[in-house]
């Protein structure tokens, strides 16, 4: 009798879960084409009948939420439907929160957004350095970033590094704490760890891959950062850069910012004339076209064409009336009928984006027969987008794609470009990590708002060797503005998992594509084999535990490396252990002398 109530219960179960997939998918695509509908030109009651709409459906959501929660899990004796009934538990998200969620939350969210666009920031000197002396008020991001890019005037560069968070200390304060306390309110309604709704799968588990990760590169990363400040200090001298210290955060992003650019910190070594101008190569195409070609690459692998549908229904270009403006293309990918929106700019870099968010989209087409609680795949998507982007950018493959006419690649431009690449991809690998332990230190109550910003420069100064510019004073906040970026989705995790995973991934594409050679110019364009392995990971969704499913791609594999990254950049790493020896500079960094309040 126990038995039969036991397998009633399961059955009663299992008739929830399955309806409850159907609408949570048919809930997610009502979201979805509201919001790819919406445009800024839409009058007030289309805009408050689609607010309208959205709050309905996140009803509705919160209603899963709390019928999955009514579920005894001790009666059920399926695993899987138990692994269906706590995934179930979540779908609710920060929409528990209620009227909150409209009225508080998504305005906190809006506001984090726009601190990095709004033009609210005076130019240095009362705009003496800017073109025609313009004194217009700036934004971060693109008029500061740009700046950034090409400067060279120490004090410009902690000028706007200073101001920037002075303006906006209180501002970030108050919006950013009350999103850390809504996750923890949302997590004790749905009654699950805090940790689980903001990462979406074992948090703990994931932090150790990060921690292994972050020790394997540890001491090329510091080779990289013995050469970097060394040329930051002849260059702006010891009373800026302490020659065995930290380096300036300031001088550290200007770096980042000018690895492509002439003058950028291996100028003198690696000149970047010697190097071709990539937008060139995809001057004469379209905006539309750069998606086509993305398309081409994953066809190649044996992928199916998008569907007509997608291409007309599924996929617009919201800016065609603004061609040189540089959006971050969207994408809507939480149920099979994935939305994507892209940008009117034709740059190589907006090719290669494209690379990468196709893989969103196949990704979501390989799922699209699994229900709603195994469509999430550990965001492994974006891993899969950088090993196509790392094929697709290699000289190999745009010189047999015809992208790069008439180009030669020697050895000494292919040092070049991998350094350059090195120095965007290496450096930021310690801050992204950095910022997703400030957030999971946040999150369980470790720091709090008082003391997270000592926390912070302690956590860049021993991961990444890294200070700031002057001392700091009580009460700052010093994230930088891409800590804030689709800060919801947690964008920085990710970022971190999809540079370290996405190396393992296109290596063993290598491999399997048979490629000899180094790694770094590698193309598996129109290699079945790998089609057939990234289709074996993708279309388990989450069915299995992530390490299982990445294994159909890594079959030995023990988690998040980054040795296949190193890999790739042993050639740079190889010259710097190379020239740090016969410059004889320190290995490491010294204890900060800047006070971090």
């Amino acid at each position: 009798c126990a038995s039969a109530a036991v397998s009633s219960y399961d059955r009663q179960a299992k008739t929830f879960i399955d309806l409850s997939s159907e609408r949570y998918f048919k809930l997610y695509d009502q979201i979805a084409a509201e919001t790819y509908s919406a445009n800024n030109e839409e009058d007030f009651e289309a805009l408050f009948s689609k607010l309208t709409n959205v709050k309905r459906i996140a009803d509705e959501l919160v209603g899963i939420s709390r019928e999955a929660s009514g579920f005894d899990l001790a009666k059920v004796r399926s695993t899987e439907i138990k692994a269906a009934l706590q995934e179930l538990r979540t779908v609710g998200d920060l929409f528990v929160l209620g009227e909150d969620y409209f009225s508080s939350v998504q305005m906190n969210l809006a506001s984090l957004q726009k601190m990095s666009t709004d033009k609210d920031i005076e130019p240095y000197l009362n705009g003496a350095k800017m073109p025609n002396e313009d004194d217009s008020p700036l934004a971060y991001y693109p008029d500061i970033q740009k700046i950034v890019q090409r400067s060279s005037d120490v004090d410009e560069l902690k000028y706007y590094w200073e101001t920037w968070r002075d303006k906006n200390q209180i501002w970030a304060s108050v919006n950013f704490y009350t999103i850390v306390q809504s996750y923890q309110k949302a997590a004790q309604i749905l009654e699950i760890p805090v940790h689980q709704l903001w990462y979406r799968y074992d948090s703990q588990e994931m932090l150790q891959q990060m921690e292994q990760a972050m020790a394997e590169l540890k001491p090329d990363y510091q080779q990289l950062h013995a050469f970097v400040r060394d040329e930051l200090h002849k260059k702006y001298g010891g009373d800026v850069v302490n020659a065995n210290g930290p380096i300036p955060d300031h001088l550290f992003q200007q770096v980042m910012e000018q690895a492509w650019e002439e003058g950028s910190i291996i100028e003198a070594y690696f000149p970047r004339k010697d190097l071709p101008q990539y937008d060139d190569f995809v001057k004469q195409l379209s905006a539309k076209a750069l998606i086509n070609e993305s398309e081409s690459f994953y066809t190649s692998l044996g992928f199916d064409s998008l569907s007509a549908d997608f291409h007309k229904n599924q996929l617009k270009d919201p800016n065609e009336d603004r061609p040189d403006d540089d959006c971050r293309p969207a994408l809507f990918d939480l149920t099979p009928h994935v939305y994507m929106m892209y940008c009117e700019k034709v740059s190589f870099r907006k090719l290669m984006q494209y690379h990468g968010h196709m893989a969103r989209v196949y990704y979501a087409e390989q799922k699209k027969r699994l229900p709603s609680y195994y469509f999430k795949a550990y965001n492994l998507e974006y891993p899969v987008g950088e090993a196509v982007v790392l094929s697709a950018s290699s000289p190999t493959h745009l010189t047999n794609r015809g992208l790069a006419k008439g180009v030669q690649f020697t050895p000494n431009s292919l040092q070049n470009r991998l350094f350059r690449m090195g120095i965007h991809t290496v450096l930021n690998i310690p801050l992204y990590y950095v910022h997703t332990k400030v957030m999971h230190d946040l999150l369980n109550g470790t720091v709090d708002m008082d003391t997270v910003n000592k926390h912070y420069w302690k956590l860049l100064e021993q991961h990444a060797g890294i200070e700031p510019p002057a001392d700091r004073t009580e009460g700052a906040i010093d994230f930088p503005y891409k800590f804030y970026v689709n800060i919801d989705q947690n964008y920085q995790t990710k970022k971190f998992i999809s540079e370290i995973l996405g190396y393992q991934l296109y290596r063993a594409l290598c491999q399997k594509s048979n490629h000899r050679g180094q790694l770094h110019n590698c193309d598996f364009y129109g290699n079945f084999v790998v089609g057939n392995s990234l289709k074996a990971m993708m279309s388990l969704g989450s069915t299995k535990p992530w390490k299982q499913v990445v294994g159909k791609v890594l079959p030995k594999n023990s988690g998040l490396s980054s040795l296949a990254l190193l890999e790739y950049y042993q050639p740079i790493v190889d010259w710097l252990k190379t020239h740090n020896a016969q410059t004889k500079v320190k290995i490491g960094w010294n204890a900060t002398t800047k006070s971090k309040c």
